[in-house]
Parts: C-alpha cells; structure tokens; sequence
C-alpha cells in the first residue's frame, strides 16, 4: 500500500549530510511507489535554487572540491520533482538568505509554511524532519 512521506529538511548542502541523505531518501521512497513532500527550510532553501557557479579561483583546493561536489543536491532534487515528488520551499527563509529572486531547479515549487507545508502535514502518512 502506497504511503506519503513528508521530509521537513533544515539543513543545505556540505553543512552536514542531512540534505544528501533526505534527497537519497525521497528517490528511494519514489521508486518503491509512495508519493513524497519535500518542505525545504532554513538553510535547506538554498538547495531548492539553480546552481549559480562562480568563474575563477575558488580558493578551494583540489581535495576539498572533491568532498563537497558529491553532496550537491540539485540535480537530486530535480529528479524527485521529475518523478512526481513535491518539493516546495519556505518564501520567508529564501528571503531572509538574499536567494528569494534566483530560479528555482525544475520542478521545486514556492511555498509558505501556513499553507504549504500545513497542507503537507494533513496529508502525510509519515513525517520526518531532518536537521541540526
């Protein structure tokens, strides 16, 4: 019997593992056939954003570049919208972090905690949050 899993992810990407083991999840979860909702808070919003990559000297070397790259979840989070997740994010927190007017990745959805994410909450089977 299918279920709904609802994800309330505070964490973005390299800060720690929690987006990358949200984002695993959600697939996961999608290819057993249950629908998912992907509410993305505080520094999770940053992950709901096309990836801006800056030109140049990152000032970052070699080694450190190959830990954080894999934990990046745009393309994660582009694939569970393609496969019928619903992720949405919280306007309030993209504004606060300055990214409010930057493109969202495919699929991601604008959303509010009021009605968004209450509507995910009436709708869930399961929920978890996952943050620091």
């Amino acid at each position: 019997m299918s279920k709904t899993l609802t994800i309330l992810l505070l964490s973005g990407s390299a800060e720690n593992e929690d987006a990358e083991f949200s984002t695993r999840l959600a697939q996961a979860a999608l290819e057993k056939g249950h629908k998912v909702q992907m509410y993305l808070f505080g520094n999770a919003v940053n992950i709901s954003k096309k990836e801006f990559p800056i030109e140049g000297d990152l000032h970052i070397q070699q080694r450190g570049l190959d830990h954080i790259d894999p934990t990046k979840c745009f393309e994660r989070v582009a694939d569970i919208c393609e496969k019928g997740g619903d992720v949405s994010t919280c306007h309030t927190n993209e504004h606060a972090r300055g990214i409010e007017s930057r493109e969202y990745v495919d699929g991601v959805k604008w959303g509010d905690v009021g009605g968004t994410f209450a509507k995910y909450l009436m709708t869930s089977d399961v929920l978890l949050s996952v943050g620091h």
